[in-house]
């Protein structure tokens, strides 16, 4: 991977990308400021077809969001097997990423080339720390990660029933602290964690099913 420039991706054309991904689109339409300032310490990078840009193993401290193109989850390197695919406006690593993980899969390239915008979870992880972005900002980055952790256990819930985590699940409560305030933050960081760790043990207890294996990095 690399930077992209300012004449292959001028700032105009990464605003329209980014439109594709909810946490940029509610920035730009309810804190310019906070929206131009998250515009400025994203990582914007590009990928050439059949690049790995992302090695098993590797560290996980980067949430990445595809804006352009089409990429493959392989088991381990690019030569392994293929266990699932991400496409325009999904995010990856979330996990991986709150757990302090290690990527557990290999990335590649499945298109002529990739756009990816890259967000340092040093940003976001000190959640009394608003010198950087505002408490409404990292509430609205909680959320996303919250919303797309608990989908990921819905999906497998809905093809695995009967599977005894599922109950775990249902045991994980709903954020019921004011809306926009500092108890809300401080919940919605809990829960992300909570729901992290049981997508980890999940895959953990699926780790020969390549249909939720790709999900741990």
């Amino acid at each position: 991977m690399r930077r992209v420039t300012r004449e292959e991706y001028p700032l105009e054309t990464l605003q329209r990308a980014v439109n594709s991904v909810t946490f940029f689109k509610d920035l730009i339409h309810n804190d310019s400021a906070q929206f131009e300032l998250l515009m400025s310490v994203t990582q914007f990078v590009t990928a050439d077809s059949e690049e790995v840009i992302i090695k098993k193993g590797e560290n996980a401290n980067i949430l990445y969001f595809l804006l352009k193109g089409q990429l493959t989850v392989l088991s381990g390197d690019e030569h392994s097997e293929v266990i699932g695919e991400i496409n325009p406006g999904e995010m990856f690593g979330v996990m991986a990423m709150l757990l302090n993980f290690k990527r557990s899969a290999s990335i590649k390239v499945n298109s002529k080339n990739a756009l990816l915008a890259g967000i340092d979870f040093q940003h976001f992880s000190d959640i009394e720390d608003f010198s950087l972005f505002s408490m409404e900002t990292k509430i609205s980055f909680f959320r996303m990660l919250a919303n797309n952790l608990r989908w990921t256990l819905e999906r497998n819930k809905m093809q695995m029933p009967d599977h005894p985590l599922v109950a775990s699940l249902r045991k994980i409560p709903l954020i019921s602290a004011p809306k926009n305030t500092e108890e809300e933050l401080q919940a919605l960081h809990q829960q992300t964690h909570a729901l992290a760790d049981l997508v980890r043990e999940w895959n953990e207890s699926m780790s020969d099913d390549a249909d939720g294996e790709w999900l741990k990095f």
